[in-house]
């Protein structure tokens, strides 16, 4: 687990926080690696659209189903900063949407990847009981046989 984490801080470090917000939800080929397939960004593409249309439709089926079992999820609105396991991490989505949490828009600012495993920087709008909010999701997900899922989904707004 040491080297995971040390992956994602050597992410963290690397990528961009400043860069500017992408209007569409294609990513933008100068805010990404090179060596990443074009086939592989629509991949991410099509994650971070159907994790947004999921949580909108109150599908937790849905957003279960891109998640790994181990997965965390960080935030300041989690009790204790981690919600750790799919289950408590789809739990605690599921009080988000409750409350009256709509995600408007995903869209990825950055992409970094190594062999299986890759980190995407987002940026998000939303309206949370009439507040709208922005901030930067940080997805760090893993190849596991023809699907990438997501293993570490962090938030800062």
């Amino acid at each position: 687990m040491n080297s995971f984490l040390a992956f994602v801080f050597l992410q963290l470090l690397v990528t961009t926080p400043g860069v500017p917000a992408i209007a569409s939800p294609i990513v933008d080929p100068k805010y990404t690696s090179d060596s990443i397939a074009s086939d592989t960004r629509e991949q991410f593409n099509v994650l971070t659209q159907k994790w947004l249309q999921a949580y909108n439709s109150n599908d937790s089926m849905a957003l279960a189903g891109m998640y790994t079992n181990d997965a965390q999820y960080i935030s300041s609105h989690v009790r204790g900063l981690v919600a750790e396991g799919r289950d408590r991490l789809i739990a605690n989505f599921q009080n988000g949407i409750k409350m009256g949490g709509h995600i408007d828009s995903i869209s990825i600012l950055s992409i970094q990847q190594s062999c299986d495993l890759a980190t995407l920087l987002c940026k998000y709008e939303a309206t949370n009981s009439g507040q709208k909010a922005v901030g930067r999701n940080l997805l760090v997900v893993k190849k596991v046989g023809l699907r990438w899922l997501i293993v570490l989904h962090m938030t800062v707004v």
